[in-house]
């Protein structure tokens, strides 16, 4: 699956395994921000669940 994001400019490959790549970022804290998108855009359409650790 690609996702790809304007603010930041950056395309995220997410892979069969579950790992991701990030590709385009500038700074480190730009990939930051484009995981941290994904991961609200995918909890959003809930397509994904994180539950707390206890």
């Amino acid at each position: 699956m690609v996702f790809k994001l304007k603010s930041p400019r950056t395309t995220i490959l997410i892979l069969g395994t579950g790992k991701l790549v990030c590709t385009g970022a500038r700074k480190e804290e730009d990939a930051h921000k484009a995981v941290d998108n994904l991961r609200q855009d995918l909890e959003k359409n809930n397509l994904i669940y994180l539950e707390n650790e206890s």
